[in-house]
């Protein structure tokens, strides 16, 4: 075990939460391969294990959190392949996989659910989620409930086939096979945790697991969970150091979800998805005390430093989404009057390449609804769009933030 060194250093005045830290194993400059051992006030351990991705990422490992909550829990099963570093981390804390009694996933994003089927198979663990989560689970979670009669989204439709047509166009084709692959094992996992009946737990809103508080907190993902604990939160990607995570668009629910299936609270998608939503739920998690120090999925460790960030982390996101909206407008006020061309004169063309263009315009799409939901810009059916003179978005987010 490795001794407590500068590198484990955090600051005391903005985490007072935060007791003590270990690193346990080390691992490279990002993160792979650690395994550390935090301490709360009162003694409460939280361990973290770094765990790889099977392809390249700029995120860094996928961090998993094991607590001893009325039995082992591990928050998050990283992504599909992982299960041998996973057991190895769990090693070297003493630990097997047999002796997680739960496995809560804070989304269903691959890199945070894709090991899980593995997981729950090879540990007997029990599954926790949001009930979204589990509905689901049947249906390719990334690829459902684009509108084709939105103008905004029939922007993204055009971006997604001109990259594909481009991708077959190479004159040296990429063989994405190991990715289809991998994508192909990845849903079937999702569906033999149903077809197999594995246990599972639906979390709702508000419900506590001894001193494990869960909020319902949607806008990056539509079945996203915080879990708070002791001054700390676990936050999945709704909070991540370094990176302001992606918002979803406004999406629709595949038509066999609706009806009975789910519960009344949750029926209609609007109020699920989007920009909107995303910063309301952060203004739920900013309503806590900004002390409360954040476990986050990824970039906890980075270049080498550590990450260690309170609440006050989540209002600089929240800025961060405002000047986006500012610089929106502002390139709209400039001629760019369709998705793409904002796109294009937001970004720079490094970041607009292979993929990057598609998940570029997907952001632009989710500020322009915003930005249309409040009045302050018209969308005409053939994707045209234009400023009405009004900012409206200022006082609509600072009411967001506050109503969380």
């Amino acid at each position: 075990m490795a001794n407590e060194t500068a590198s484990t250093s955090w600051n005391g005045s903005t985490n007072p939460h935060l007791e003590g830290m270990e690193v346990v194993r080390e691992g490279d400059k990002s993160g792979y391969g650690m395994v550390i051992r935090f301490t709360l006030l009162g003694g409460r351990e939280v361990s973290a294990i770094a765990l790889p991705h099977q392809f390249p990422t700029r995120t860094g490992p996928t961090w998993a959190y094991l607590v001893d909550c009325e039995g082992l829990t591990l928050v998050d099963a990283g992504p599909r392949g992982a299960l041998n570093a996973l057991e190895d981390g769990l090693k070297v804390l003493g630990r097997k996989l047999v002796d997680l009694k739960r496995v809560i996933i804070t989304h269903g994003h691959q890199d945070h659910d894709g090991n899980v089927y593995d997981l729950v198979k090879a540990s007997g663990a029990e599954l926790w989620a949001h009930e979204l989560y589990f509905h689901f689970l049947p249906y390719e979670y990334a690829r459902t409930g684009l509108d084709k009669e939105s103008a905004l989204h029939r922007s993204i439709f055009e971006v997604r086939r001109r990259e594909e047509e481009s991708f077959r166009s190479r004159a040296v084709p990429s063989d994405d096979s190991p990715w289809r692959d991998h994508y192909s094992g990845y849903i079937a996992g999702h569906r033999n945790i149903l077809e197999e009946k594995l246990p599972i737990h639906a979390i709702s809103d508000g419900e506590e697991l001894g001193d494990l508080r869960f909020l319902y907190t949607p806008g990056h993902a539509v079945d996203e969970i915080c879990i708070t604990m002791n001054g700390a939160m676990f936050t999945g990607d709704h909070i991540l150091p370094q990176i302001t995570p992606h918002p979803t668009i406004k999406r629709t629910y595949p038509e066999a979800m609706l009806g009975l299936i789910i519960a009344p609270e949750h029926q209609e998608a609007g109020e699920h998805y989007g920009l909107a939503r995303y910063l309301k739920s952060l203004g739920k998690a900013l309503s806590l005390d900004y002390h409360t120090t954040l476990f986050p999925a990824h970039r906890l460790f980075n270049h080498g430093r550590f990450n260690i960030r309170n609440l006050q982390r989540g209002r600089e996101i929240v800025r961060h989404h405002v000047r986006r909206l500012e610089q929106v407008m502002e390139v709209m006020g400039e001629g760019a009057d369709t998705p793409v061309k904002v796109t294009e004169e937001l970004f720079p063309p490094r970041k607009l390449t292979g993929g990057g263009f598609f998940a570029a315009v997907s952001e632009v799409v989710s500020h322009l609804e915003l930005l249309a939901d409040t009045g302050d810009i018209q969308v005409s059916q053939d994707g045209q769009i234009k400023r009405n003179g009004t900012d409206i978005f200022h006082s609509e987010i600072n009411a967001m933030i506050t109503r969380g």
